[in-house]
């Protein structure tokens, strides 16, 4: 499983986030009509010479901060230099977690998957599909697109011939009969386009403890952020990994009224640790007064 997708507002001046992302490619190439899309008058492209565009760069006039975004296989290049840098200094508007099968059927069996847990869940299960040409493709999608957390199911390999068809201007029909074969840009192995399937989760967290929290998680943690999705991984590829919550549990308001005595008696408390002796002692000296209060009231 891998990161499809990354993008985030970083805390740091845009010029050492240029430099510092420059480290992907060869040169880094203005381009401001990009980060208009995005509501930011500045733009910059990190270009391979090999690869192309391998990260985006945005700033001014969308907040204080730039933003970075980096997107298919150079996806996780990006977020190692991201997380490296800036661990503590990065908040994730959007992740994709994305995890890839190459067996013939694998489409209709996950989709039949992500069926159950849609209907389980009621989420909304829309799709996009060319009923006369098998070859175009087809995506499932699973939760609203208005979601923070929305998934898809799509046929990877049939979208990667129509990039290829895309390059020689529509010459020829992208079928069967022109590709038997494609390859997997990430690992290397010819897959037979129809067998080639993706499936991926989308998070949008909203909030910055949420968009925290997500900079610290893996592709497969991902995974685990909402009930549904940690259902459909469970069912679709067996991971079974505990919840990983996007924010703080909430406390109750007896919880809240212990935090508050402790803030505002912790020194007397700290005081009478070191007469006692420990945190133990503590309590137990604690309970004693109290239960001399009350049966004093009694």
């Amino acid at each position: 499983m891998r990161f499809d997708w990354y993008q985030t507002t970083i805390h740091d001046n845009p010029h050492h986030v240029i430099e510092t992302l420059e480290k992907l490619g060869h040169e880094v190439r203005q381009n401001d009509s990009a980060a208009k899309a995005y509501r930011y008058r500045q733009g910059w492209e990190v270009h391979h010479n090999a690869r192309g565009v391998v990260a985006r760069i945005f700033a001014g006039g969308n907040g204080q901060h730039p933003h970075a975004l980096a997107s298919s296989d150079e996806t996780d290049a990006f977020v190692d230099v991201v997380r490296n840098e800036w661990p503590d200094d990065h908040l994730v508007t959007r992740m994709d977690a994305a995890q890839d099968f190459n067996e013939a059927g694998a489409y209709p069996r996950l989709r039949r998957v992500a069926r159950r847990v849609a209907k389980e869940h009621r989420l909304g299960f829309h799709c996009v599909e060319d009923r006369l040409d098998p070859t175009a493709g087809r995506t499932q999608y699973i939760a609203s697109p208005k979601s923070e957390y929305r998934a898809r199911l799509y046929e990877k390999g049939y979208e990667q011939v129509a990039k290829i068809s895309a390059m020689f201007k529509g010459s020829f029909k992208p079928d069967a009969s022109n590709f038997e074969f494609v390859q997997n840009t990430v690992t290397g192995e010819y897959i037979s386009p129809a067998d080639w399937v993706r499936l991926e989760l989308q998070a949008r967290p909203k909030g910055e403890e949420a968009r925290r929290r997500a900079a610290i998680a893996t592709p497969e943690e991902a995974w685990t952020f909402t009930d549904w999705s940690q259902h459909l991984a469970r069912e679709a590829m067996q991971l079974d990994l505990e919840r990983f919550y996007m924010r703080s549990r909430k406390i109750s308001k007896d919880e809240e009224a212990l935090r508050w005595m402790c803030k505002q008696y912790g020194a007397l408390l700290l005081r009478l640790r070191g007469d006692v002796g420990d945190w133990a002692c503590t309590g137990l000296e604690i309970g004693r007064i109290i239960d001399e209060q009350n049966s004093t009231t009694a």
